[in-house]
């Protein structure tokens, strides 16, 4: 089976939407309830590794929780951002996101990564259904829980980016080499590029109020993509850090749905 293979085109009108649970927690591996005759429950998985080997009829919408395996905390959402990686870049899948975690942080991880929506387990059923007919039919849902992150990541976003010397630190630092590998392609002192580390750390961690994952695959880890930590052309750098330019998709007017 080849990727994608599982993933129907948009539903058009008159056509279910097929959909699966991933959820460790058996009561939320159930259809949805609610009267919406519109949605077709194909599927409810404990992990992702049992959806993507078991699943045979294609679908349109996986329906992920965030907290899978009993993780909780930062750990559970730097385990989700890899799990919407890899049902959307490898298997091309519609990912919407269902937590209980409705933190504005890990609602733009999972927005960067690739989810198609973020729907939290306190909301009604109703929601939940809407929010999937959604994806189904348009692709992606722009609801409360992503507009309210959205405003308090950019009123905490302050006006601070890296500078060209720390950027292209970090580009190395993301590359995986080592301090002294940086130090002599850059022709500084280890100091210096230990200085430059720190001053990374402590820019990302209180920006993105996390705790800091390491720097090998460091923008795979946050769920953000190529350009959005090392900056770009000075000309072309967002214009109130990584995570407005992250999310400048949501920044748009749009109605919700």
């Amino acid at each position: 089976m080849t990727p994608g293979d599982l993933v129907l085109p948009l539903a058009g009108d008159g056509d279910a939407v097929r959909y699966v649970v991933i959820d460790d927690e058996p009561r939320y591996r159930l259809p949805i309830e609610t009267p919406n005759a519109d949605l077709l429950f194909v599927g409810g998985y404990a992990s992702v590794d049992a959806f993507l080997g078991i699943q045979q009829q294609a679908l349109h919408v996986v329906v992920l929780d965030l907290c899978l395996n009993r993780q909780t905390g930062d750990t559970a959402v730097v385990q989700g951002v890899r799990a919407i990686r890899r049902l959307t870049e490898e298997h091309r899948q519609r990912v919407l996101v269902y937590t209980a975690d409705v933190r504005p942080e890990p609602v733009a991880r999972c927005v960067a990564a690739g989810a198609a929506g973020f729907v939290s387990k306190y909301s009604d059923p109703a929601v939940l259904a809407e929010a999937v007919a959604e994806v189904g039919r348009h692709g992606q849902v722009v609801n409360d829980v992503l507009n309210d992150a959205l405003r308090e990541l950019v009123k905490r976003c302050r006006d601070v980016r890296l500078s060209d010397s720390l950027a292209e630190t970090l580009a190395l630092l993301d590359r995986g080499l080592s301090d002294a590998d940086i130090a002599r392609q850059r022709q500084l002192s280890r100091r210096t590029i230990e200085d430059h580390k720190r001053k990374i750390l402590l820019f990302l961690c209180e920006e993105t109020k996390i705790a800091f994952p390491g720097y090998a695959e460091l923008r795979h880890e946050l769920g953000v993509g190529p350009g959005d930590l090392v900056n770009d052309a000075a000309s072309q750098r967002p214009v109130r850090g990584a995570i407005k330019k992250t999310l400048s998709w949501l920044l748009e007017s749009r109605p919700q749905r």
